[in-house]
């Protein structure tokens, strides 16, 4: 389950940095999973930002309402009135580090987990100027980090149903399964050691492990429903199908 667990922050997207020129991490973020209630002294948290480059760097601080879409990806909202992150801006001297506040303002009885991301980018910076022959460059360097914030009330379950099983053919012209699953709980639902009891023209068949290993760690949001693809057996094509998801949950304390 540990190796479900990692694949699970990493499918999630709890932690992306991007960078323009080198692939050396400019800063790093703890946490990258932010979890707050919804009122109380639970609801805010402090983050650390750590300059490992030589020089300073300029780091801004925003936080966005996160919605996911069927193939996981996220629509990012700004949102500054129930999210309030202290400071929004910093300079972080070189080897050092930096924290910052965030705190959830909004609403203290939510129904379901919302779902947010923290996303910390660093300011352009420049680190030198390259001349060559008569030509001038200017060399700069941008980060960018998303951590993953959920606002949780009490009582929340995670719950994922199978909501359609349709044979389709992928890019190359191969058999898959398409799957749609789909969140109904009052959190995310993290799958952990999941099975598809399928029926192929009435014909049961079991598909677990190896697999549906592409489900174990799938993280969906409540109220979303996911699409996702695994190779078709041999023994389902041709044959009209339905079935069902049993699985256990991943929960992040």
């Amino acid at each position: 389950m540990f190796n479900h667990a990692r694949r699970a922050l990493g499918l999630a997207g709890f932690a992306i940095a991007a960078s323009a020129g080198t692939s050396a991490l400019a800063y790093d973020l703890k946490p990258i999973v932010i979890q707050l209630a919804p009122s109380g002294a639970r609801a805010a948290q402090t983050a650390v930002i750590t300059n490992t480059h030589d020089v300073p760097i300029a780091i801004e601080v925003k936080a966005f309402q996160r919605a996911q879409k069927p193939d996981g990806s996220d629509t990012l909202t700004a949102d500054d009135e129930n999210i309030i992150v202290s400071p929004p801006q910093m300079v972080i001297p070189p080897k050092s580090s930096q924290s910052f506040r965030v705190q959830w303002v909004g609403d203290t009885a939510p129904t379901t987990e919302l779902a947010y991301r923290i996303v910390t980018e660093q300011l352009p910076i420049q680190f030198k100027e390259q001349v060559r022959s008569d030509l001038t460059a200017d060399v700069t360097m941008r980060y960018r980090y998303e951590a993953a914030l959920y606002v949780m009330p009490e009582n929340r379950q995670a719950k994922a149903t199978l909501a359609g099983v349709s044979a389709v053919k992928n890019a190359a012209g191969e058999d898959e399964l398409e799957l749609r699953i789909k969140s109904e709980g009052t959190s995310r639902a993290i799958l952990d050691r999941p099975v598809l009891e399928l029926s192929a023209d009435g014909t049961p068949h079991r598909l677990e492990g190896e697999a549906v290993k592409s489900l174990a760690g799938l993280n969906i949001l409540p109220g979303v429903e996911r699409v996702v693809r695994i190779a078709m057996p041999a023994d389902l094509k041709g044959h009209a199908l339905s079935g069902k998801l049993t699985t256990q949950y991943i929960t992040l304390n």
